[in-house]
């Protein structure tokens, strides 16, 4: 029985090296990789899956409320720019598939989209808030085509589609939401369930 404080002390201390050690193998793995990502050479990203915005698909007329017209220019301006959606790949992912001469573009582009996708649910909420409902959901369906990441995008157009009795197109969006990269998708899909009357 004296020996089972030692045993204890020996049991805890052995968990903490052993965790020490996993920790410590991870560190080494990321940074091998890391250091082989800034070795790789750039190559041609002008193919790569890039969005354009279409302005004739989203509602462009001035309003009165003129944050509603900000978004609207926001959007605008962005159609201009180089838009990807990388969402799902670290920087080392980028590294390794385009070249360390790329990521610089590549982060800019990528941050091109989630102002997109962030200001598109903005407008479309703001809309939606003013009574603008066939508006919000057209900025809403835009979003949708291009894959939009935001959450509340999806659950505010299963608001609209039950406003207007649609069931069916919730159930759509459900099943949408199979393609999409998107965090906690299945409390997601389950908060949309909620939505869809009985």
């Amino acid at each position: 029985m004296r020996f089972l404080p030692l045993l204890i002390i020996f049991v805890v201390w052995l968990n903490i090296q052993l965790r020490k050690n996993s920790n410590n193998s991870s560190d080494e793995k990321f940074w091998a990789r890391e250091r082989q990502a800034n070795l790789s050479r750039s190559k041609d990203i002008s193919s790569l899956d890039y969005i354009t915005i279409d302005l004739n698909k989203l509602p462009l007329d001035t309003k009165e409320d003129q944050t509603l017209n900000s978004y609207r220019d926001t959007i605008v301006k962005l159609a201009n720019k180089k838009i990807l959606n990388l969402s799902g790949l670290s920087n080392t992912d980028l590294k390794e598939k385009y070249g360390i001469g790329n990521l610089q573009r590549l982060i800019e582009y990528e941050n091109n989209y989630m102002t997109l996708v962030s200001i598109l649910h903005k407008w479309a909420q703001r809309l939606y808030d003013n009574s603008y409902l066939d508006e919000a959901r057209t900025v809403l369906e835009y979003a949708l085509s291009i894959k939009s990441d935001v959450p509340g995008s999806y659950k505010l157009l299963a608001k609209i589609y039950r406003h207007e009795n649609r069931p069916e197109k919730i159930e759509e969006l459900i099943r949408r939401l199979s393609d999409i990269n998107i965090h906690d998708k299945e409390k997601l899909i389950r908060s949309i369930n909620e939505i869809i009357p009985s």
